[in-house]
Formats: C-alpha cells, sequence, structure tokens
C-alpha cells in the first residue's frame, strides 16, 4: 500500500484540523449520544488502588509512560469489532467536531460533522475501496477511494493517550461498572499538551480523566482546558468513548450507489465550463479515484462511520 495516497484519502476527512486538537472538523448532529459513558453520576466514589494494581505503563508512584499504555490499549482491540466515537466542544464561530467510527470484520465505516457550517463527510470501506461522501452547503461530492487506508488511520484513541497522559502524574482509583473493575486515571494542572490548537494560543486549567481495564484498554478518555488566542477565550472539552465491543457491523449506507453515477456540478453557471472535483494530475483525492458531485445538499446528514 502506497502511503502517500492513503494519507490524501486521510486529509480529505481531516479538512479543517487546525480548528481542533488533533485533527478533525465539529459537531451539528451527534453521532456520541447512543454511547453510554463508563462513569457515572450514581456510582460508587473510587476507591484507591493498592502496590502492584495498575495498567500497563501506569507506575506505583502514578506517572504514565503513555507509549507503553498505547500499545496495550492497541493489543487489547487488534482482533475485536468496535464503535469509536469522539467529540470536541468549545465556544466560538464555527468551532465543534464529532467523528464516530465503527470498525467490523475487514470493513468499517466512518461520519463525522464540522462546526455550524455543517461541513458533514461519511466514508464506507469494504473490499472494493473506500467509498467518500462530502455534504457542504455549496453541494455533495462523492469520491471512490481505491486506498483507503485502516481504521487506525482515523481513530485518534491513541493519539489522544500519547497527548493528554503522557508525562504526567495521575492520581489511580477504581470504579466497579457492570461487573468489571475500571481504573481511573486523573490528572489536574501541571504544563499544558502542545499542539491544543495555533501556536500562539495560551493553555490554562488543563485536566484530563481516563477510565483503564486492567489490560491497558482506555475505554473512555476526557479532557477540558481553557484556550486563548487573540485574545479570544474559550473553553475546550474533549471525550472519546469506545461502545459494542464484538458486537459492531457497518453496514453500506444507501448513497453507496452515488460512487459510480456521473451528474453535474452544483450551483451550475451557465456561462462558464464546470471545474473537476478531482482529478489525477491535482491533489484532493487519490491516483485513479473517480469523482462526482451532486447537487446542492445542505440538509444532508452523516452515515454512521467506523475506523
Amino acid at each position: 500500500m502506497r502511503w502517500g495516497l492513503v494519507a490524501v484519502a486521510v486529509a480529505v476527512l481531516v479538512a479543517g484540523c487546525s480548528a481542533v486538537s488533533f485533527g478533525g472538523d465539529g459537531p451539528g448532529s451527534d453521532p456520541t449520544s447512543t454511547v453510554t459513558p463508563v462513569p457515572v453520576t450514581d456510582s460508587p466514589p473510587p476507591t484507591r488502588t493498592g502496590v502492584g494494581e495498575r495498567p500497563p505503563g501506569v507506575s506505583v508512584n502514578g506517572t504514565v509512560d503513555a507509549e507503553a499504555l498505547a500499545r496495550a490499549h492497541t493489543e487489547y482491540l487488534a482482533d475485536r469489532t468496535y464503535t469509536w466515537s469522539m467529540r470536541e466542544d468549545a465556544s466560538g464561530p464555527g468551532a465543534g467536531f464529532v467523528r464516530r467510527v465503527v470498525v467490523g470484520n475487514e470493513t468499517f465505516s466512518l461520519s463525522q460533522v464540522q462546526g455550524e457550517l455543517r461541513r458533514n463527510a461519511s466514508l464506507y470501506v469494504n473490499e472494493s475501496g473506500g467509498f467518500l461522501r462530502v455534504a457542504e452547503p455549496e453541494g455533495t461530492r462523492y469520491d471512490l477511494l481505491r486506498l483507503p487506508g485502516r481504521p487506525a488511520d482515523y481513530v485518534f484513541a491513541t493519539v489522544s493517550i500519547r497527548q493528554f497522559l503522557g508525562d504526567r502524574t495521575v492520581a489511580v482509583s477504581t470504579v466497579d461498572r457492570r461487573g468489571r473493575t475500571y481504573y481511573r486515571l486523573h490528572a489536574a494542572g501541571g504544563p499544558a499538551p502542545r499542539a491544543l490548537g495555533p501556536a500562539e494560543a495560551t493553555i490554562r486549567h488543563f485536566s484530563a480523566t481516563a477510565y483503564v481495564t486492567r489490560e491497558g484498554f482506555v475505554r473512555s478518555l476526557a479532557a477540558e482546558y481553557d484556550r486563548v488566542v487573540d485574545g479570544d477565550p474559550s473553553h475546550v472539552s474533549i471525550r472519546y468513548d469506545y461502545s459494542r465491543l464484538g458486537e459492531s457491523a457497518p453496514s453500506a449506507p444507501d448513497w453507496v450507489g452515488n460512487v459510480t453515477r456521473r451528474s453535474t456540478p452544483a450551483p451550475v453557471d451557465p456561462d462558464a465550463t464546470p471545474e473537476r472535483t478531482a482529478t489525477a494530475e491535482r491533489p484532493g483525492t487519490p491516483n485513479g479515484t473517480g469523482t462526482v458531485t451532486d447537487e446542492h445538499d445542505g440538509a444532508a446528514t452523516a452515515a454512521t462511520a467506523g475506523g
């Protein structure tokens, strides 16, 4: 697989990533609303853990080896199907990002919604390739991605584990939920992680909380902080959750048939020749990708996704 072409496909789905912490776009619909987060308000208070009762990478003194924890997390999910949902909320025009990835056997799907502009992107991948739909106020585009990548190219879990827990000392406690014990890792204060916005951003009051199994599966991870950019303050909250482990199976969305259908770009200028959305010579989609543009579809919603 030629990674350069896969990177282009990924870039299509993370357009606008400079606005968020680690790639992606923003809210509008709420694909995460079906996810039941691990922590609940009626849970018993956390209990302190004893020596040696820690997930991989979490030391007795509370320091976190984020690389070791990320490896254990990846290994735990290696042969499992799952649904991953991530959301970033921030005050300010156009802010916010929602992504949902459903990983099945030999197939996955993804949906994301970006900001108040409602830029919706959906991707469905099977043995034939990747079927991409991007809906914006100006119209809807369909692409056939011959090298769509893997689920790991679209799931930011290990990125956020490294970014939010790396080089930190956490308070460790346990919470029992539905017959399973989760280790609650909580970090507050200290230097803020890098790349939480533009280079000139000032970050304050950073905190992060993760719920982790003994094997190192980081089922839920949330972070909050205050950010100031060019004098404009905002409060940012980021959270991801896993659900439906071993039960996730994405299905092909109805619009997949549009990927191979030719249509006229819209809106149409009668005095100009419509420009093709992408060609083999221009960046935007992988070499050999087929692209079509549908009529204006500002109300389109993202299809169920996975990755």
